[in-house]
């Protein structure tokens, strides 16, 4: 059973669409728990550690309140 829901998002967090994205943060509660280079790293961390993860569907669009910007990993 998973502990809580993970949501995996891109940084920096711009609303430029053409800034680059240097890393991706796994987001717990509020809070950055673990910094990756990639989506996936991010995703697979949050997985082994018995998290529900979510991975944004559109990279510039970070809102946690919409459920349809979110997949399930």
């Amino acid at each position: 059973m998973s502990k809580t829901h993970a949501y995996v998002e891109h940084r920096p967090k711009a609303s430029d669409k053409t800034a680059a994205t240097t890393h991706h943060v796994v987001i717990v509660n509020g809070s950055e728990k673990h910094k990756t280079d990639t989506q996936k790293e991010a995703a697979e961390w949050a997985k082994a550690e018995g998290y529900a993860v979510h991975v944004a569907r559109e990279r510039h669009l970070q809102d946690r309140d919409q459920p349809a910007h979110w997949r399930v990993y």
